[in-house]
């Protein structure tokens, strides 16, 4: 699937797929932009755009998850709060957050009510938390930047988290360090681009864009994690080629389409398609093996 979202001039940063009503949601946003506005975009498994929502004061859009319930508004989970947290840093998104989206919607994370916050209360928890949802354990995951590993894995049952929040008392599934780039073969220059689950298993997406759109795309790479592992453990670690005659592909976003196929491993990429002002579309693939 390859389309222009609703904010064309926004690039892509992540998506989810609605398997109960057949919609995949995307979230944008302004490159450049330090403020954590997002616009969230509705579209068919086509990426024809069925409606748009705009978010104020949230997050960068590097992950999110959908939780179904009626048509055409599920739940909508996404880090929050961002915001610096003293004068010497830069903004950043400290909690993760659950919406329900509204087609022509606006909503503003210090304001509304309609906005449902989990603060982190893990003992290991330092900042940047970012959430997915397995659609079919029903299981969120998140992954964030701990304070005995610099990034971290948590493994959590969706019900729970909504009953008792995120925390060291909420029952915990599984918990690992995530590997570095070192550990997983990549340089420095590939950065995480996007994270899902899928049983025991997580899955992560890293990369980045070439210097101007007309260069060759820069490899990207899926990695699979054992969440029953630990430390620098590393189940594989996967170039992928798709894409990557797109225009300034850069990898953005993953997720677990629960699809009348079975489960497939969606990845996307964002392009930019022309400058001045720079416009973008949305390009999602998938594999149906997961483990290869």
């Amino acid at each position: 699937m390859r389309a222009t979202l609703h904010q064309p001039y926004w690039a892509m940063q992540s998506f989810a797929f609605d398997h109960v009503h057949g919609h995949i949601y995307f979230v944008q946003t302004k490159v450049g932009s330090t403020n954590g506005d997002l616009w969230m975009t509705r579209t068919d498994l086509s990426g024809k755009v069925l409606g748009a929502m705009a978010l104020h004061g949230f997050d960068h859009g590097s992950s999110m998850a959908i939780q179904p319930d009626t048509f055409g508004s599920p739940y909508v989970w996404l880090a929050g709060d961002w915001r610096s947290l003293s004068p010497d840093t830069a903004p950043n998104s400290h909690t993760i957050c659950r919406i329900k989206y509204s087609d022509g919607g606006l909503l503003d994370y210090a304001k509304d009510a309609g906005v449902g916050k989990f603060p982190i209360g893990l003992s290991d928890f330092r900042d940047c938390p970012r959430p997915s949802i397995d659609p079919y354990t029903n299981r969120l995951l998140v992954r964030y930047m701990g304070t005995t590993s610099p990034w971290r894995l948590a493994l959590f049952d969706l019900p729970a988290v909504i009953n008792k929040g995120i925390s060291d008392t909420t029952p915990i599934l599984a918990k690992r360090a995530l590997p570095t780039n070192a550990q997983l073969g990549l340089s420095d220059s590939d950065h995480f681009q996007g994270v899902t689950s899928y049983g025991q298993y997580a899955y992560l997406s890293y990369g980045g864009p070439p210097a101007e759109p007309s260069d060759p795309a820069k490899p990207s790479y899926l990695v699979r994690l054992d969440m029953n592992k630990a430390g620098g453990s590393v189940e594989e670690v996967y170039r992928t080629r798709a894409g990557e005659s797109l225009p300034g592909r850069e990898p953005q976003g993953m997720a677990i389409w629960r699809s009348s196929g079975g489960p497939r491993l969606a990845f996307g990429f964002s392009s930019k398609i022309s400058g001045s002002p720079d416009q973008f579309q949305a390009t999602v693939f998938y594999k149906s093996d997961l483990t290869g």
